[in-house]
């Protein structure tokens, strides 16, 4: 198999398991099926998911060790952070092909995509944590004021998606069991 024939995956070091993104293209389409089905969804609705935000350790300029927040994890596979970056900077085309999305954009191109695409609705995640009593951080951008947004209906759904797993998901289960 030559490097270009490869299924998009993460692996985050030499003795963990290859996740295909394929299990995050499921979970995508799962989460829209749902949403399609449920009650109350407005059609042209978009999900607007918040990731993670890049932190430093109390006054200093050392980082946190980063993690992608769970729900946009889940949702798309994305480890990189927002703020901090290090290496080859890469192209959308790169990510488009990384993640198997359909649409890939800078995050300051945010309220100008939206407002072209014209949704009926944007669904955000804010839900509390019941372990934690945490709420999700629900997504935010300059000029989300324009936008109808809706943050009730999407934290049942997508947190009752992640309850029922898939195949893909069990096969991570079972190899963080056997770690």
């Amino acid at each position: 198999m030559t490097a270009a024939s490869v299924p998009s995956c993460y692996q985050l070091g030499t003795h963990t398991l290859s996740v295909p993104i394929s299990l995050h293209t499921t979970n995508r389409k799962r989460l829209c099926e749902r949403l399609k089905k449920a009650k109350g969804v407005p059609a042209g609705a978009i999900v607007l998911l918040q990731g993670g935000e890049q932190k430093q350790r109390d006054c200093t300029d050392a980082d946190v060790v980063f993690r992608q927040e769970s729900y946009f994890h889940w949702t798309f596979g994305v480890l990189e952070e927002y703020a901090i970056w290090m290496g080859k900077i890469h192209n959308l085309e790169h990510f488009k092909k990384k993640y198997d999305a359909d649409e890939i954009f800078f995050t300051d191109e945010i309220a100008e995509v939206l407002q072209k695409k014209s949704p009926s609705t944007l669904l955000t995640l804010r839900g509390l944590n019941t372990d934690s009593g945490q709420h999700c951080r629900e997504a935010a951008f300059d000029g989300i004021s324009k936008f109808s947004v809706d943050n009730k209906i999407l934290h049942p759904e997508i947190a009752e998606c992640r309850v029922f797993k898939t195949p893909q998901e069990l096969e991570v289960m079972r190899f963080c069991k056997q770690s």
